[in-house]
């Protein structure tokens, strides 16, 4: 562990910047050593002694008799129960022996012995130590009155040092960490804990550092599967009955991945399913969409009849798609109807009307004729609504008012109704004038 001088920050043994305040830690950075408890003494178990080790030269003198004992030496006189008084029997002496020679006795010595130098006379004076002289440089003469001078304070010669090389340039290593949650360093991509301010290797501060994210497939699959981490000291506390539901929903999911994993293989293999599912799932995208961003096309009637008719403004002039041309119903028909028919289902969502009459003519100004104000909208499914239309110039864009979904399904001829009309200005020649009559149905 190293110890921030600085800030008094603890840092692991291979940072080289302070986490705390960025430091230099080798110039502002004091290397603790946790000082560990002394062992206790081991006791040596006693060992029993060694036979004793007989060298080859004694194994030989065993063998050959040479470590035989001496003579034995003459027993003193009164050991035999011989009193001092009593006189030993005269016997004959025996003739003097030649005397035996004494025994070899040999004695091994062993190989690592050396004999001791033998000291040098005191006669013999020892010559001082020549003084060190450096390689390639001429020793300096000696002055008289430097003589008795020390060594140390003797003038001498001194070699040139040797040049020391550069140092070469430092390479950055890849990054030795990448853990979850580590702060990413921007300068050299090394991974810090997230405690810390400045990088652990190059002291870049860490303000605008990313953190390390797993994917969302591995954090999901950690989730599920993974292996739960538990403090130090955890243990299952169970208060009341077994937990059931937790070992129910296990299995339930386990059940739902499998069902999960065979449906996937038989989407692959299976071309049947495969195109159920293809068709299955564009048919709920399409109406998804249509209901959040629907898109309005328009949809033109083929065929237009009328309970009356003035004549140049027939009932086909209410949808030829032209804003100038209208139908006109007679003044004596006090009910007017149109129907619009179509050449086969449509479902219908929108509906606009262009009201009035329209033309270059005075008796085809807008406020010559009525216009229609309400009118009833009869559909072949039976579906029927009622309108309340805008007093407005055809020349305007078509207002569209939309019908609620899957009201107006498979149509196939609509009745419009007029119920009542803006009066016109002056006597009106009709009962009532439309210009056009628009559908739009939704995609």
């Amino acid at each position: 562990m190293i110890v921030c001088k600085q800030c008094g920050h603890h840092n692991e043994d291979n940072d080289t910047f302070c986490g705390s305040c960025g430091k230099f830690l080798e110039w502002s950075g004091e290397r603790v050593v946790v000082a560990e408890p002394e062992p206790k003494p081991v006791v040596a178990p006693e060992t029993e002694p060694e036979p004793a080790h007989l060298g080859l030269i004694d194994r030989v003198k065993h063998a050959v008799g040479l470590e035989e004992a001496t003579a034995q030496p003459a027993a003193p006189a009164g050991i035999d129960g011989a009193s001092e008084g009593t006189p030993a029997p005269a016997t004959a002496a025996p003739p003097p022996a030649a005397a035996a020679p004494p025994p070899l006795i040999m004695r091994s010595v062993p190989l690592t012995s050396v004999t001791p130098p033998a000291p040098l006379p005191a006669s013999v004076a020892t010559a001082p130590a020549p003084e060190p002289v450096l390689a390639g440089v001429a020793a300096a003469p000696i002055a008289a009155g430097q003589a008795d001078e020390p060594m140390s304070r003797r003038p001498s010669s001194i070699a040139p040092a040797a040049a020391r090389p550069r140092a070469t340039p430092r390479t950055m290593e890849t990054p030795t960490r990448r853990h979850p949650g580590d702060l990413i360093c921007g300068q050299c991509g090394e991974g810090n804990d997230p405690i810390r301010h400045f990088c652990r290797r190059c002291g870049n501060a860490l303000d605008e550092a990313l953190a390390v994210q797993l994917p969302w497939y591995r954090r999901l699959v950690n989730r599920l599967f993974g292996v739960r981490t538990r403090q130090a000291g955890w243990r299952p506390q169970r208060v009341g009955p077994p937990n059931v539901l937790g070992g129910v929903w296990r299995i339930v999911r386990l059940a739902i991945g499998a069902i999960i994993v065979v449906a996937l293989l038989a989407f692959l293999l299976v071309p049947s399913f495969h195109n159920a599912v293809v068709d299955r799932a564009s048919k709920a995208f399409t109406s998804l969409r249509i209901a959040l961003r629907p898109n309005y096309d328009p949809v033109h009637p083929t065929a237009a009849t009328a309970t009356s008719a003035v004549g140049g403004h027939l009932p086909a002039l209410a949808m030829d798609g032209f804003s100038n041309t209208y139908w006109a119903a007679r003044a004596s028909d006090r009910a007017p109807v149109l129907v619009l028919r179509f050449s086969g289902p449509v479902d219908i969502a929108a509906i606009g009307f262009r009201s009035g009459a329209s033309g270059t003519a005075p008796a085809d100004a807008f406020t010559s004729q009525p216009r229609p104000r309400t009118v009833h909208l009869v559909f072949s499914n039976g579906y029927t609504s009622d309108l309340s239309l805008i007093d407005q110039d055809a020349t305007q864009p078509t207002q569209f008012t939309k019908l609620p979904d899957g009201k107006a399904r498979q149509v196939t001829f609509v009745e419009i109704h007029v119920q009542s009309m803006y009066a016109p200005v002056g006597a009106p020649v009709s009962s009532v004038a439309i210009s056009e009559v628009e559908f739009e149905t939704k995609d």
